[in-house]
């Protein structure tokens, strides 16, 4: 009988992960199914096969769900132990005959995203500081509130990683994890058939294991999203801008919505980065430097779309004019390298 593996949390989870792998290992349990990460069967499952267990990867290791004693023995008598989906794909090919790995065909991907990433990012710094030092943007009232969100909830962040050794509303950010995983699990047509959020832990069942369904809780801000929605919702009921201040007159509502949404920006950032940092099973599933480069461009737009709609005199035509700017001063760059290296390899040869 194969033991029931358990989520293990916390800097503990590289060591958890190594003696479930040797376990699995030992039983001889078949590489099926896929959870938080790996591939399982389960008769008792509503899924069709291909189902995948979607964890906040991080401190969760891609194992099966914590249950009873009698719940474990009765399903472990008909389920193989899960394995890594990372092993899982890489027997599907090897059976297949293909040569290459997927995550080495999309870390491939990964390298041709390198040069739109730095492209994008030149142009948002370009465009910022023009705003910053030339409109003034940094000196608006709308930009402090936001920044005063921000450094709120760092101050809060490392406040309590040095205290308690781990970040604040930890299953807050658990619960918002596993929902943007089924919110783009359900909008790329698939189905969840369970969302489970504990105090450090959690998980879904899931059919669409893509990348967006995957990488979706590192790119989509969820507590924005939800806060601009309560604040779209409020303005068709009552204008915000007509709201009485409030702190003897110092603070309007717009403000106060601004620097929630700075607090929400800044919980997504620090969890993100936080996470990243401790090896995620979701990014080597699609490999990581694909994951790492598409994680961070799809947030650098979402951070200009968001400058784009604040500052003033600042517009996607602004915008789009020096990206174009900037990707032809970079192609002109390549192109002139290979001009050169071509040059010199041809001289090369007319000298032997």
């Amino acid at each position: 009988m194969n033991p029931e593996p358990t989520f293990q949390g916390g800097p503990g989870q590289r060591a958890a992960r190594e003696q479930q792998r040797q376990a699995s290992k030992e039983a001889g349990a078949a590489q099926s199914g896929l959870r938080g990460g790996a591939l399982q069967q389960s008769p008792a499952s509503k899924l069709e096969a291909g189902a995948a267990l979607v964890t906040p990867s991080g401190f969760f290791t891609p194992e099966a769900i914590p249950a009873p004693a009698a719940d474990r023995a009765k399903r472990s008598a008909v389920r193989p132990a899960p394995a890594r989906s990372e092993e899982r794909f890489e027997a599907q090919e090897r059976a297949s005959g293909r040569r290459v790995p997927l995550t080495v065909l999309k870390n491939i991907v990964g390298v041709f995203l390198l040069p739109a990433a730095g492209v994008w990012t030149v142009s948002f710094v370009e465009m910022f500081g023009h705003a910053t030092t030339h409109q003034l943007f940094w000196q608006t009232e709308d930009f402090w509130f936001f920044m005063l969100g921000v450094v709120l909830w760092l101050v809060a962040f490392t406040g309590s990683l040095y205290a308690q050794g781990q970040p604040p509303l930890l299953k807050t950010y658990v619960r918002f994890h596993e929902w943007t995983h089924a919110i783009w699990a359900w909008q790329s047509n698939g189905r969840v058939e369970e969302i489970i959020i504990e105090e450090d832990r959690g998980h879904i069942l899931t059919n669409k294991p893509t990348v967006l369904v995957t990488l979706a809780p590192y790119c989509y801000p969820l507590p924005c999203v939800v806060l601009i929605v309560v604040f779209l919702l409020v303005q068709l009921v009552y204008p915000l801008e007509e709201a009485p201040t409030i702190l003897w007159g110092t603070v309007s509502w717009v403000g106060v919505f601004l620097s929630l949404l700075g607090v929400g920006w800044a919980f997504h950032f620090t969890y993100t980065v936080w996470m990243i940092r401790r090896g995620q099973s979701d990014l080597r599933m699609h490999g990581n430097l694909f994951s790492l480069v598409f994680i961070y461009l799809v947030n650098l737009v979402v951070v200009t779309l968001f400058f784009t709609l604040t500052a003033a005199e600042v517009d996607w035509r602004v915008f789009g004019t020096a990206l174009l700017r900037n990707a032809e001063d970079f192609s002109d760059v390549v192109w002139g390298g290979l001009v050169g290296t071509w040059g010199i390899l041809a001289r090369a040869r007319g000298a032997l």
